[in-house]
């Protein structure tokens, strides 16, 4: 929250930036008094060049926790000594500690005498390993704003549960449909990825030392300027999802420009090392594309089948919006038929054809769908063309019993109500 939780409010507290020995301080104390309380306690890997910080940030796991009780939240505000707290969601908790006294201060004005306050903020993970994964997502500062550009055009994703690989074919129609879950564990993505697992373990001293990290990525690389090939997946220069060292600054997404306008670090990357790559003819050569990743993906997380189950089942519901629209009520008639027939008809067919219904003794002569379970849309035009109308006069004779039916007992109800006032 960048430590302007407690600023607002009719008692406002005061939480100006932290230099780095403050922050340093407080975090070890802080640490040392969750200890008290949890069984994991951890913080990210703070980012390069931070000349101060918001606010302190802990994730921390127990399994005795009840996040649906606030005595986790007391327990954390007695063991800190916080002044005060605020949560608006049972998982985490943001809490106001007095700052350290007698820790050097080069920024302190002298003459100022306005109690000055930390927050700390507590996330209580669901399990030790959604809490490993959380700090290695949050490691490095915008560490994985570079990172998840790089392999974003070779069909990889990685967010705040896991490392993906997306469907091409649903990607643009459904997201969360897309993202085949690969793996949650740190060490296997950074072996994925091609990067040191050691010296991820450990702070980057600039902002240069993290740009030529990120750079021994395996799915890094920078187009060159004169070059006239396609995208990172084989595609042309339009494709929207490419970026990293690929693409220009004019061709960045919209919230890739929002990174440029707010994050320092993605900022930099894109202006001035991916460019001074370019200029230098660094990382030129690219090592792998889209389908290629598919295949390894394949090969080393088992998710084929998987992949493939979710291909088909977008296939038959893509494709039974298409038998429906283009098909079926295109084999309809439009000119000399009454519309209430016209749209029995169409409607009765749906039945037949998409939904299995058997209730109108109308049987195909012929199997409508492959042995994948997809539609032969030429057999379901045959059949459709060929018995439209027999499943029309069906339909409009059961919706005319329907409504003799309905007039039958209305005409009953009416005779029962007046015999019982009589």
């Amino acid at each position: 929250m960048g430590g302007l939780v407690f600023t607002g409010g009719p008692d406002p507290l005061y939480t100006p930036r932290m230099p780095p020995a403050v922050y340093q301080h407080a975090k070890a104390a802080c640490h040392a008094a969750l200890q008290q309380l949890f069984e994991h306690v951890a913080t990210p890997i703070e980012g390069p060049e931070k000349p101060d910080f918001g606010d302190l940030d802990f994730l921390v796991y127990s399994s005795t926790a009840d996040l649906q009780s606030v005595q986790w939240r007391d327990d954390v505000r007695a063991a800190l000594g916080a002044v005060g707290c605020v949560s608006q969601q049972p998982h985490t908790g943001s809490f106001a500690i007095y700052w350290p006294e007698g820790v050097p201060d080069e920024r302190e004005t002298p003459g100022v005498t306005q109690q000055r306050y930390i927050q700390v903020d507590v996330h209580v993970c669901a399990s030790p390993e959604t809490l490993r994964w959380s700090v290695f997502k949050n490691d490095h500062g915008d560490l994985w704003n570079l990172l998840g550009s790089t392999i974003r055009p070779f069909g990889l994703t990685v967010d705040h549960e896991a490392l993906y690989v997306r469907i091409a074919e649903i990607e643009k129609l459904d997201k969360k449909k897309a993202k085949v879950r690969l793996t949650s564990d740190p060490d296997t993505v950074l072996r994925f990825l091609g990067l040191d697992l050691a010296r991820w373990k450990r702070p980057f001293a600039t902002m240069r030392e993290t740009y030529e990290y990120a750079a021994t990525c395996r799915f890094f690389w920078v187009k060159p300027e004169s070059s006239s090939e396609g995208g990172a997946d084989g595609g042309s220069d339009a494709d929207e999802d490419r970026i990293g060292g690929e693409f220009t600054r004019k061709d960045l997404k919209s919230n890739d420009r929002q990174r440029m306008s707010k994050r320092p670090m993605f900022n930099r990357w894109i202006n001035e090392f991916i460019p001074a790559c370019r200029e230098q003819h660094r990382f030129t050569d690219r090592q792998i594309d889209r389908d290629g990743t598919l295949e390894e993906a394949f090969a080393q997380f088992g998710v084929r089948e998987t992949y493939d189950a979710r291909v088909l089942e977008f296939r038959k519901k893509r494709q039974a919006e298409t038998i429906w629209k283009d098909v079926i009520k295109a084999a309809v008639p439009t000119e000399g038929i009454a519309p209430m027939f016209r749209g029995g008809a169409a409607n009765g067919l749906k039945k037949i054809i998409l939904q299995g219904d058997e209730s109108f003794d109308v049987v195909p002569s012929e199997p409508l769908k492959n042995e994948d379970g997809l539609f032969d849309e030429d057999a379901v035009r045959r059949f459709a063309e060929a018995n439209w109308e027999k499943v029309g006069d069906i339909v409009f004779k059961k919706n005319h019993e329907r409504m003799l039916e309905k007039l039958k007992k209305d005409a009953e109800r009416k005779h029962e109500k007046e015999a019982s006032v009589v």
